[in-house]
């Protein structure tokens, strides 16, 4: 899990003070300084996922859904630190997600399924009272971009985002296409500023 709340900026010692001055003496540039600050300034550290499939109709090894979400998130370089399948119960879903958000090892949590109007479709109105906040603008460029693929279907996913205990959850609809799209053209690059922002304001809150 990336420590956010331990980062702090790099001061230079009398030492480093030292080498900078040898290194331009032998004409290093300073747009090499530049670089060279830049590229130690990287963190090594990763956001760590947890990934929930909500389904009734397959076993964990038969999850293709979760299968594939999961390869998305680390070909992107980060990793998942957990990954459950569990049924669509408002209840279990609540305990399972809260459980998960309260974990120090995990910065994101994406749920795969339930985000539909069929009547065991209960992921978005089991996370809707544990949401702190919301984030309305990931259900609406979802279904901005899926559109293009479904054309008016989409008003038919409630697919949804907030955070929950200083941890962003993203609800993603249960087929592929719709959970690698939500995945990689929005979870992906967002997660990192998000994850920050929001353990961030949990830090001020309560202590996690």
């Amino acid at each position: 899990m990336v420590d956010f709340q331990s980062r702090e900026p790099r001061t230079r010692t009398e030492d480093e003070d030292s080498d900078s001055e040898s290194a331009d003496a032998d004409g290093e540039t300073a747009e090499e300084e530049t670089e060279q600050a830049a590229s130690e300034a990287q963190p090594d550290e990763q956001v760590a996922y947890a990934v929930v499939t909500v389904t009734d109709d397959r076993s964990l090894g038969e999850d293709t859904q979760g299968d594939t979400v999961v390869e998305v998130i680390e070909q992107s370089g980060a990793t998942v630190v957990t990954r459950d399948l569990i049924q669509p119960s408002y209840d279990g879903i609540q305990n399972t997600l809260a459980t998960l958000a309260e974990r120090r090892d995990v910065d994101i949590v994406v749920t795969i399924g339930g985000t539909g109007v069929e009547p065991d479709d209960v992921t978005v109105d089991a996370l809707d009272r544990l949401f702190e906040k919301r984030l309305p603008g990931f259900g609406e460029l979802f279904r901005r971009l899926a559109y293009d693929q479904h054309g008016t279907g989409v008003v038919g996913t409630r697919t949804t985002a907030g955070v929950i205990d200083g941890a962003p959850v993203f609800a993603v609809p249960g087929t592929i296409d719709g959970a690698v799209l939500a995945t990689e053209e929005i979870i992906i690059p967002e997660a990192p500023a998000l994850a920050e922002d929001a353990s961030m304001q949990s830090s001020d809150t309560a202590v996690r």
